[in-house]
């Protein structure tokens, strides 16, 4: 089955798209991505690197076509502005392409499932989301993984909305008053709004570090897909980001799910000559730089810093 995929990412992810676009083509190869690059160094990644399936488009051209996202550039944080991107990614394919059926999946995702299957159950609805267990000033949906199908007309309808709230809004930090917090709070509507919505659970679908360790454990051999978020690697050791949500991983966790991505993201950033870091980590606002000396001071008190070993087998 021919499946199409789209993501945002700049040269800071690039390799956990690699990934994350391997564990796809493992199950599927009758696959294609659409990928937004977000800097030049993306762009020209796959100019010299001829990696199939792929069609890159520029910022700039997504700029072009609509031109309010240049005030909403000079108005806010990049990362707030990346947020900003989400609806207008797959309007842009829709219009220009005329894909009709597409999945968003955050670069940081990595499928140990075939994902096909899990499409599937999506194909007669207008939007797909993945219900998540975490705080509710931060959304009840993962904006990670979102299934448009554009052959219901509500989905447009839907995307144009949350296009003028994101260029309205899309602050990092959470708005409790006005219920709003990046491009993800907004989601919270279309279960109301949507006739034809369909609602997955992370359980058998995509878990998350913000899940229960028991919820992780329980379902280790029932979920499709991972949402590393908060991963990072620095040479031959990886925080894991479950410190950021003041816990640690299991053994089970690490040797199951976060060692062999492990181990991927480190020798594709081998191969490609590749570092990893986050936008997030540059702000002025004293808020996020706050935020940013907790993230650090937690993965001290939860030890979330581990080492490699590449004795064993990938």
């Amino acid at each position: 089955m021919f499946f199409n995929y789209c993501s945002y990412f700049d040269k800071n992810y690039l390799s956990k798209f690699l990934a994350l676009k391997n564990s796809i083509e493992i199950f599927n190869s009758e696959c294609f991505f659409f990928i937004l690059a977000l800097d030049n160094y993306v762009e020209d990644f796959f100019k010299k690197n001829k990696i199939k399936n792929i069609n890159v488009i520029s910022l700039k051209d997504l700029e072009r076509r609509y031109k309010d996202l240049i005030i909403a550039k000079n108005n806010r944080d990049l990362i707030e502005y990346y947020f900003t991107l989400s609806p207008f990614l797959p309007k842009y394919i829709f219009e220009k392409f005329k894909c009709t059926n597409i999945a968003y999946v955050d670069s940081d995702f990595f499928f140990f499932k075939n994902p096909i299957e899990l499409f599937q159950q999506t194909l007669n609805n207008s939007v797909t989301l993945i219900k998540q267990e975490t705080e509710p000033k931060y959304g009840i949906f993962n904006m990670g993984l979102i299934h448009y199908n554009f052959n219901f007309t509500e989905t447009l309808e839907i995307i144009n909305i949350w296009g003028e709230q994101c260029l309205d809004s899309c602050s990092d930090i959470p708005n409790i008053k006005k219920s709003t917090y990046a491009d993800q709070k907004y989601l919270d509507e279309w279960f109301i709004k949507l006739r034809n919505i369909k609602i997955l659970y992370p359980g058998y679908s995509a878990l998350s570090p913000w899940d229960k360790n028991e919820k992780i454990e329980v379902n280790i051999e029932n979920f499709f897909a991972f949402h590393f978020h908060g991963f990072q690697i620095n040479k031959n050791f990886f925080y894991s980001g479950f410190s950021n949500y003041n816990k640690k991983p299991s053994e089970i966790i690490l040797n199951k799910i976060y060692i062999p991505y492990a181990k991927k993201i480190y020798l594709i950033n081998q191969e490609y000559n590749l570092k990893n870091d986050s936008v997030r980590n540059v702000s002025n606002n004293k808020i996020k730089k706050l935020r940013k000396f907790k993230l650090i001071f937690k993965k001290f008190i939860f030890r979330d810093k581990h080492k490699l070993n590449f004795n064993n087998s990938l």
